[in-house]
């Protein structure tokens, strides 16, 4: 899936980033990540993926790791990284996680997904979610997405474990395409895809956990089937099982 990009927009505000990320330094000729932390650059990166990523910026809930693409002392693109997202069945099964949801109900819990369920839980977090890859209109055709996507199976894998202090077990990603380079030419495995629901607010996730804890619970709307609604094809790339 593409969108029109305006190419003299994207490349202004990839000047003013560049400006930003170099600020008395050089930057590495090599092909490399910088972590962007400023809330500046955090600005100017998000307005990137909003006019290049055909999903726009990533505002994303939980941890979220945007990291600026270098090339020949260039920023040329941006990767972002996140909390991943509870009950994907077909990454559950290829990471090992669906022989933490069994038996629920006999565990005390009110669904196979209660926040109380850490062993599932605890184990989720050490999965990173691929959530954007964008390339400035400049750099692209060079190749330079799938280079990046070789270059988080290790240096980004190293950066997202020095940040937050935990192992990472693999990644995973909702695409648009069963085919695409990205993931396929650097051994992601294609293991699904959704089936299509979205929230509902008209039904309810769970009657008893919200009597039993309402105080707490932000959103208890339901999933609801709507047709036409988009089914994101699951991508995983699995270092370590969770039952091995």
């Amino acid at each position: 899936m593409k969108r029109l990009v305006d190419a003299r927009k994207a490349e202004k505000i990839r000047m003013i980033g560049n400006d930003l990320l170099k600020g008395n330094r050089k930057l590495p000729k090599r092909l490399s990540f910088i972590i962007v932390e400023t809330s500046e650059m955090r600005r100017v990166f998000d307005e990137a993926a909003e006019e290049i990523h055909y999903a726009g910026a990533c505002q994303r809930v939980g941890r979220c790791m945007r990291l600026a693409i270098i090339f020949k002392g260039e920023w040329v693109g941006g990767i972002v990284l996140g909390s991943t997202f509870p009950n994907i069945r077909p990454r559950d099964e290829a990471f090992g996680l669906t022989k933490f949801i069994k038996n629920w109900h006999e565990r005390g819990l009110v669904s196979p997904w209660a926040r109380e369920n850490r062993e599932y839980w605890d184990r989720l977090q050490l999965i990173v979610n691929h959530a954007r890859t964008f390339i400035f209109p400049k750099f692209q055709g060079k190749g330079l997405g799938i280079r990046s996507h070789a270059l988080l199976l290790t240096e980004g894998v190293k950066l997202w474990e020095e940040w937050y202090g935990t192992p990472v077990y693999g990644f995973d990603t909702l695409c648009t395409h069963p085919n695409s380079r990205l993931f396929a030419d650097n051994g992601w495995k294609l293991v699904g895809r959704t089936k299509g629901y979205s929230r509902d607010p008209s039904k309810v996730f769970s009657r008893r956990a919200f009597e039993q804890e309402w105080k707490n619970i932000k959103d208890n709307a339901g999933l609801g089937y709507i047709e036409g609604n988009m089914r994101w094809w699951i991508w995983v790339k699995v270092f370590r099982r969770f039952d091995e």
